[in-house]
């Protein structure tokens, strides 16, 4: 049995049953890492010594995470592994402690296995990672390490960030489920802020079920989710103004997805995209700008000639910003996030397009994040979930988006989805 390759339900399930030990599901994944990142690139740091050290340890099958090894983006910080931000000016940083996911999934019974590649100060920067669906192609960033660790089987489970699109963009690129939850509703100390205002810690899985479990795990609360009542589902399909820019593959496998919806009774109407919605990605380039500049001034000070092209000219044009101009932008994003409860009139949660369409070609573009940044500036939850596949046969991803702190029912419609996705798969063959 390749240990590697199950879930995170199916290996707490063995653990716990003496089918195998933690230590036997580690192994799987370090011979997998031997076998792979030379040609994926998805580690920062990892040391085989040290999980297995880890693994051992755990005598206590108690936890809702036992045994289950896990990646963390290389921006959230470890105590048994550097925390180099993807940049030259950390190198050989090591914190004394670790972060408060990383600490509170351990204290679940997790593993942490190494750092997963991280663009520098998760910006723009392209990074080494390869997409393992084709090598030639990105995985999409900044969280590339954490979403083709996952994809590839290297590890069940990683954390990644999202400050536009950085969890559920690689997530889709790479055929896997990402979540973002609710902003601030998993602790984001211990990790380098990229732009306060939407910066968010999120979950990268190869399924639903194990977003649901370690979401879980990680609010302490036993999940409620499959407890939601979705008689029936009620689906938001959301062009937005951005459709014009969601490609002919894309929107072809969403009208699948909508017609799978309806055969299996699920309700779906479509919602207008509000009035100078079209506006809402300006404010954000200026508050994103502003707040990475600021954020990195120390660094800027002192190690600014290692910063790459992209950090730079971020930094430039965040310094650029007026403070007035700024404090205009975090206001009409406040008044965006107080209408955007209208999007969820009639409905429980919104369906759209994950990406415009497949990973591109090279690693120098990590994709267009317009369609995920929409909801991390609004500060609501958001999942996606492998569709399909597209012209070049690399993945499809639709994403469902919900209202503030609603995670528990974006997730459940998440699990009655992908049921009717894997479905729709199966007879279509996609």
């Amino acid at each position: 049995m390749d240990l590697n390759r199950l879930d995170v339900v199916d290996l707490v399930s063995g653990i716990r049953s003496g089918r195998f030990t933690a230590e036997d599901v580690v192994r799987s994944c370090l011979n997998r890492i031997a076998e792979r990142e030379p040609l994926i690139r998805a580690w920062a740091h990892f040391d085989p010594e040290i999980a297995i050290r880890s693994a051992r340890s755990r005598t206590d099958h108690a936890g809702p995470l036992s045994g289950v090894p896990f990646g963390a983006k290389d921006v959230i910080d470890s105590a048994d592994f550097p925390t180099e931000m993807g940049s030259q000016a950390y190198r050989g940083h090591r914190p004394p402690y670790d972060a408060a996911c990383i600490a509170i999934a351990c204290r679940a019974g997790g593993i942490l296995l190494g750092k997963t590649v991280s663009a520098e100060f998760a910006g723009t920067q392209p990074t080494e990672t390869a997409n393992p669906h084709n090598a030639n192609h990105t995985p999409g960033g900044s969280s590339s390490g954490s979403a083709a660790a996952v994809a590839d089987f290297m590890v069940p489970l990683a954390f990644g960030t999202q400050t536009g699109g950085s969890i559920l963009r690689p997530a889709a690129f790479c055929g896997i489920v990402g979540f973002k939850p609710t902003f601030g509703l998993y602790s984001t100390a211990g990790m380098k802020p990229a732009a306060h205002s939407f910066d968010t810690i999120g979950l990268l899985a190869r399924s639903v079920p194990d977003v649901v479990t370690v979401h879980a795990a990680l609010m302490g609360d036993a999940a409620l989710t499959r407890d939601q009542d979705l008689n029936p589902p009620r689906f938001g399909f959301f062009p937005s103004h951005l459709w014009e820019t969601v490609e002919g593959d894309m929107r072809a496998l969403m009208k699948e997805v909508l017609r799978g919806i309806s055969n299996a009774r699920g309700t779906i109407c479509e919602v207008a995209t509000p009035a100078s919605f079209e506006t809402i990605t300006e404010h954000r380039a200026v508050i994103n700008a502003f707040e990475r500049a600021r954020g990195l001034a120390g660094e800027a000070a002192t190690h600014r000639q290692t910063f790459s092209a992209q950090t730079l000219e971020v930094c430039e044009r965040g310094f650029a910003v007026s403070g007035e101009r700024y404090v205009q932008a975090r206001r009409a994003l406040d008044n965006f996030r107080a209408q955007a409860e209208q999007l969820f009139t009639g409905v429980d949660v919104l369906l759209t397009p994950t990406t415009p369409g497949e990973a591109p070609a090279g690693k120098s573009y990590a994709g267009d994040p317009r369609l995920q940044e929409l909801w991390t500036m609004l500060h609501l939850p958001s999942i996606t979930i492998p569709a399909g596949r597209g012209r070049r046969n690399l993945p499809l991803g639709v994403q469902l988006v919900g209202r503030r702190y609603d995670d528990s029912i974006v997730l459940a419609h998440a699990l009655w989805l992908s049921t009717v996705l894997s479905g729709t798969q199966a007879a279509t063959g996609r």
